[in-house]
């Protein structure tokens, strides 16, 4: 979990609070702008509610608060803050624009990159037994692509339903030693949710590729990596999920050596054996 730096005191937070503590960590140079009332519209809540967080968070107000994390923003000076002063100067609807917008997407994706929870994840899928992919939407691209990068390292992979009553046919067969991937990102899918809840009886590990970085995954056996795809009424990118997924798969072949080699030089021989039949 990464620290919560504007956080002073040891609070058990409601569901509205979490939704704020997002909000400020991956919005911190929006929120240091914003008055009480442009965050509860924001967030979907009332200042009272503001207020109260506020306060929680061991401040005396809402203005203590917002001070506190501009100390922060300022201190820190960071490359994804350099970019956002860009961003505010360019066209989103231009291609120029709109790569930039991706290249942000990454720079706040890595300033929360948890490189432990990459290892750990790295680990889980090679001791698996069986991989479990579940995503829905626009994330099954990744599921597809993650299957695909997976099989030629050799692990057995299965893709599950988005929907359905079927997916039970495959939960059927969870055992221990498998390993669950999910695509959350900032909603969780009801049917996530119910593999999350069947993973805990199961006891099988799981690696949850989720938009938010304050939550309660944070168990051995669940493996939260972060992405950021931009703000809710915005366009939401792949290109962070992609760019982690990737860089899950370099660590997997760096930690299987050879192992990986095997596998791709047998892929490459069955081509050429069968490239008259089947043309590359």
């Amino acid at each position: 979990m990464t620290e919560i730096y504007f956080v002073q005191t040891d609070t058990d937070f409601t569901k509205t609070e979490k939704n704020l503590i997002n909000y400020i960590i991956t919005n911190p140079d929006d929120f240091i702008h914003m008055t009480i009332g442009d965050v509860a519209k924001q967030i979907g809540t009332s200042e009272p509610t503001v207020s109260r967080f506020a306060r929680h968070c061991g401040y005396s107000d809402f203005k203590e608060l917002r001070h506190a994390v501009y100390r922060h923003i300022t201190e820190e000076n960071s490359p994804s803050g350099k970019l956002s002063s860009t961003l505010g100067s360019t066209d989103s609807n231009t291609p120029e624009g709109f790569l930039l917008r991706q290249q942000h997407c990454i720079e706040k994706t890595l300033a929360f990159l948890d490189t432990d929870m990459l290892e750990k994840a790295v680990s889980a899928i090679l001791e698996a037994g069986n991989i479990y992919i579940y995503a829905k939407g626009a994330a099954l691209s990744m599921a597809d692509l993650l299957n695909f990068r997976l099989n030629r390292f050799g692990k057995k992979v299965t893709l599950l339903p988005s929907g359905s009553s079927e997916l039970f046919e495959y939960m059927n067969f969870f055992t221990k030693d498998d390993l669950l991937i999910l695509f959350g990102f900032q909603k969780t899918p009801k049917e996530a949710e119910v593999l999350l809840d069947y993973r805990k009886e199961v006891g099988c590990r799981c690696i949850f590729f989720t938009s938010r970085l304050y939550h309660t995954l944070e168990q051995d056996s669940v493996i939260p990596l972060y992405v950021y795809r931009g703000e809710p009424s915005e366009y939401h990118s792949m290109a962070a999920p992609a760019a982690v997924l990737d860089a899950l798969v370099v660590m997997l072949g760096a930690r299987l050596g050879d192992d990986s080699s095997k596998y791709l030089d047998r892929l490459y021989q069955l081509k050429e054996h069968y490239k008259s039949e089947i043309p590359r």
